[in-house]
């Protein structure tokens, strides 16, 4: 169990270093895309954000580590790949978000540290179900 902990770890570290390395071109492309003065079509991307977020937030939910055979490589290798492109689906929904908002109504530092404490709570909710099943 100590082993499927450490590399659902390395997991997340991956996870945040590629959301990390994603935000620069993401938010380069939207600042120099018509977006920024078009507020309803923002808007409209925020909407269509906002469904893909939910969307991968049900599948990462949904997922249990409880019916995975941790004692099977395979097993455990498809899991992590699961919930670790569920989870980047959701951080870069939540950068997509964070950027078309402030497009919106400008910078809020408030709705930064909403969406950064939906993440956190994502990666906590990842690690207990790991925990659970210990």
């Amino acid at each position: 169990m100590k082993q499927f902990i450490k590399e659902n770890i390395l997991k997340n570290i991956i996870l945040v270093l590629l959301i990390m390395i994603l935000y620069y071109p993401i938010s380069s492309y939207l600042i120099n895309s018509s977006l920024v003065a078009d507020k309803v079509s923002s808007g409209n991307i925020l909407v269509a954000a906002s469904i893909i977020a939910v969307i991968a937030c049900f599948g990462n939910f949904a997922f249990t580590y409880e019916k995975v055979n941790i004692k099977k490589t395979y097993h455990k290798l498809l899991a992590h790949i699961t919930t670790g492109i569920l989870m980047l689906i959701i951080g870069i929904s939540l950068m997509f978000t964070a950027i078309l908002i402030s497009f919106i109504m400008g910078h809020f530092i408030l709705i930064d540290l909403t969406l950064i404490s939906l993440y956190i709570a994502c990666v906590g909710y990842d690690f207990w179900d790991i925990l659970r099943v210990s």
